[in-house]
């Protein structure tokens, strides 16, 4: 997804939007997603987390802000203003540059989600921002296994 226009830092792009489910129904869906990555199918990841008891799956074509990639280097964030998603500009973003926003997986997924996002800052792994240092205590051997292992 690219801007069409010079977007501002701080400017609401667009909302993350879906089916409000509950954290019982998440579990359930992320064994299915993980069940078709198993038979080769997309295991994308379109689930947010809302709050203590709901859950928000943009996995509907309706849900144009899903076709957002992640990024080690975003140039968006994903904010939860009043239970509703917003994927908001960090900076100033020029007319034609792709959108990201970094999706923020817990570190004890890391093995899960590798990155492929080319940035100078790439982990490797997609986990959050704040946890990536993290990253760097695992042994090189075993990240490198991890990615192999990753499909």
């Amino acid at each position: 997804m690219y801007a069409k226009e010079l977007i501002p830092d701080g400017t609401r792009v667009i909302e993350y939007t879906g089916e409000q489910i509950t954290k019982k129904e998440a579990e359930r869906r992320e064994a299915q997603r993980l069940a078709r990555g198993r038979k080769g199918g997309d295991d994308c990841v379109y689930i947010f987390d809302l709050n203590q008891r709901y859950d928000l799956d943009g996995r509907t074509r309706k849900n144009v802000a899903r076709l957002i990639n992640h990024s080690c280097a975003p140039n968006c964030r994903a904010d939860n203003i009043n239970g509703h998603i917003w994927i908001v500009a960090r900076r100033e973003i020029p007319e034609g540059e792709e959108l990201t926003f970094d999706y923020g997986f817990a570190f004890k997924e890391w093995r899960q989600h590798r990155c492929r996002c080319g940035s100078k800052r790439c982990a490797g792994f997609i986990v959050n921002g704040d946890q990536r240092w993290r990253l760097k205590k695992i042994p090189r051997a075993e990240r490198a296994r991890a990615l192999g292992a990753v499909h």
